[in-house]
């Protein structure tokens, strides 16, 4: 708590005075025994400034015998405190309240890069799905034309089919293998390199079958 000096008429009164003047009471009697000492260390440290020459000011006589802690200006009570580091706290509270928010954003920022990668690979596993339904169907389609056809080998009468002007009798081996290889070629067509590779292996095991049993 600043205490300020009644001066009682004397606007001069030094720091040593000022200073009992503030630690005494009514009677005269040191506040403290320590009071006492250290206004005696004040009566000699003016006496030495004295004799060297060199004026002590009242905050630096205040600083060597008080201690810094206390910083007793003539006139003014309590004297300026050193600059203290209590800034110093607040700036590293702010700083670090501001990596926070950086750091959040960041992390928002890679939650929504996840988020869209996460939805791009349910499109691309939902068309992989749809291709392989499209797959089956088609695999599905060729078995039964081709089943159907194996099942008109067993016709022993023969009959003729037109294609590109041209008549063949489907009676023979040779012209129920044209006739085979001939749809096989018609779905090769349109189809791509996954489903044709199905289709050459279709191909070859009709094929090792046609020849194995001598149709």
């Amino acid at each position: 708590m600043t205490i300020q000096p009644e001066f009682n008429g004397s606007e001069n009164l030094k720091f040593p005075e000022f200073y009992k003047k503030t630690h005494t009471k009514k009677n005269k009697e040191w506040i403290d025994p320590i009071c006492a000492v250290k206004h005696s260390k004040m009566l000699s440290l003016r006496e030495e400034s004295s004799q060297s020459g060199v004026q002590l000011t009242s905050e630096e006589m205040s600083r060597q015998a008080l201690g810094k802690r206390k910083r007793y200006i003539l006139g003014f009570g309590d004297g300026p405190k050193p600059s203290s580091s209590s800034s110093t706290p607040s700036r590293v509270s702010q700083d670090h309240v501001g990596e926070l928010q950086k750091l959040k954003a960041e992390m928002e920022e890679m939650k929504m890069e996840r988020e869209m990668e996460r939805e791009e690979l349910r499109r691309q596993l939902e068309q992989e799905r749809r291709e392989r339904e499209e797959e089956q169907k088609q695999i599905a389609h060729l078995t039964s034309l081709v089943t159907e056809f194996l099942k008109e080998k067993t016709q022993t009468h023969k009959s003729s089919i037109y294609h590109d002007g041209a008549m063949y009798s489907t009676g023979g081996t040779n012209t129920r293998w044209y006739v085979f290889s001939f749809i096989l070629r018609r779905l090769f067509r349109d189809l791509d390199q996954v489903k044709r590779n199905i289709i050459v292996n279709l191909y070859l095991n009709f094929s090792l079958l046609f020849f194995t049993c001598g149709y």
